[in-house]
């Protein structure tokens, strides 16, 4: 069998699973069309071709899955959904259908009776909504409308009347054809959340203002340390609050999704910028026996969104650091790298809990009693923090005889924006040798050398 015809199970409600081989390449228009108790579904990796509305009305599936290697859809990030691949069109959701941030359009009859559906969010990489969309979801709560919605499909929401709120952040209200009946048998007297600027255009858009309770979103956003922090959209205007318990006054791992000012931490902590590493090899025998990470702290401008920084409190306690109208950034894990001759440390952040388990698998270093220090197994990192590991450049470094304990040196008290690039600060009155390692002078064996950025010859 190489194909499924046009409406080949069309209304067959006793249907509750199919086995679909891999020698079919074709579904066609309609084929499980109404298969009310159809629960799971698994598309071969062979499929190139899904008709119209193939599942449209198949309001039972737990699981969707598309096999690996099929080279036209996909179910990307375990979603629960079949992706056309090349356009990133979600066709077929289902209750349990997370929408991946890489979704740019949400297919005609896509959710269609799905009524089990209890809520959505719409990523912001959406764009529009076909029409019928999630028409008969009658189970479904709230929905999640992301800026970048521009387009609403015909009849998209029409008869979701469990609904009991919507939240839309498009600054411009998205575009309902005049005669879409896009919100038809939705309650309108339920809330609707929107931008604080944009309230009175959503007065007087077509069907957004027919609803008569129209509401401002909140412009607070609160992050707690230790939770997990997965926004995927980039929202504006916010006042952000973190809350952190500082245990003592050590240095400590930051990483925050947002900036601040100098003057929004200046009283209560002191934050710095990773400048460098240097290592030492006192007794020029290969191996590390000291490793410094230089730190300078921040006395001017403004942090960089998801970018690795060290923070000290200046007393212990619960405190939380609240900023205004501000930026508040999607969740990214963005790396910075500094590196000598020998090695390269590369610091990133994570909004996730990362088990101990891997960070001992992997050798990662993170902060601990003001050291970055190899975990010893005790505890997970937390999110809102960095790790760090380390890379051999020269083939002659063997990172295993790296240090475990790396300090920290605070550079002075320079002045800096705050803004500034990694740099690597060695002293110049240090002499190291050809790989890069600082070693004693008092004990230099006959080679070459670098001493004040110049090479020199010991014979």
């Amino acid at each position: 069998m190489t194909s499924i015809g046009l409406s080949a199970f069309e209304g067959c409600s006793g249907l509750t699973s199919v086995v679909i081989p891999n020698s079919v390449t074709s579904i066609g228009r309609e084929a499980f069309w109404c298969c009310y108790n159809l629960q799971s579904i698994t598309i071969p990796s062979s499929v190139t071709n899904i008709g119209k509305e193939a599942f449209h009305g198949c309001s039972s599936p737990t699981s969707i899955t598309v096999e690996k290697g099929n080279i036209c859809y996909d179910s990307r990030n375990d979603c629960n959904a079949i992706i056309e691949t090349k356009s990133n069109k979600l066709i077929f959701g289902c209750k349990n259908t997370i929408i991946p941030n890489s979704v740019t359009s949400i297919d005609d009859y896509a959710f269609f009776s799905c009524y089990r559906l209890t809520s959505i969010t719409i990523p912001n990489s959406v764009t529009s909504i076909g029409y019928h969309a999630f028409e008969n979801c009658f189970g479904m709560k709230s929905v999640y409308i992301p800026n970048s919605v521009t387009n609403i499909g015909n009849g998209a929401f029409i008869y979701c009347r469990g609904l009991t709120s919507i939240t839309c952040e498009a600054n411009t209200p998205p575009t309902i054809s005049l005669y879409g009946a896009c919100f038809v048998d939705v309650n309108k007297s339920i809330p609707v959340y929107v931008p604080a600027n944009s309230v009175a255009q959503y007065k007087v858009a077509n069907e957004w203002k027919d609803f008569v309770n129209l509401q401002a979103i909140s412009t607070t956003y609160a992050l707690i340390d230790g939770e997990s922090y997965n926004n995927n959209s980039q929202i504006e205007g916010y006042d952000i609050s973190y809350t952190r318990n500082f245990t003592n006054t050590k240095w400590q791992a930051l990483y925050i999704p947002f900036s601040m000012s100098y003057d929004d931490w200046k009283n209560d902590f002191d934050i710095a910028y990773i400048n460098g590493i240097r290592q030492y090899d006192m007794n020029d025998d290969g191996a590390i026996d000291e490793t410094i990470m230089d730190v300078i702290k921040i006395k001017h401008g403004s942090l960089i969104p998801n970018t690795p920084y060290l923070i000290r409190a200046k007393t212990t306690g619960e405190k939380t650091i609240t900023v205004n109208n501000a930026t508040l950034y999607k969740a990214e894990e963005n790396s910075i790298d500094c590196r000598t001759t020998i090695a390269e440390y590369t610091f990133t952040g994570t909004y996730s809990t990362i088990p101990a388990s891997t960070l001992i698998a992997n050798n990662y270093y993170a902060m601990g009693d003001g050291s970055l220090v190899i975990t010893d197994g005790t505890s997970d990192l937390k999110p809102y923090r960095w790790y760090m590991k380390i890379d051999a450049r020269s083939p002659m470094y063997n990172v295993s005889l790296d240090a475990k304990t790396i300090t920290i040196n605070v550079i002075g008290d320079e002045e800096t924006t705050g803004v500034s690039q990694l740099q690597i600060t060695n002293d110049e009155l240090s002499i190291y040798d050809l790989n890069g390692r600082r070693v004693n002078e008092k004990s230099l064996k006959a080679g070459f050398y670098i001493k004040n950025g110049k090479k020199v010859i010991i014979k």
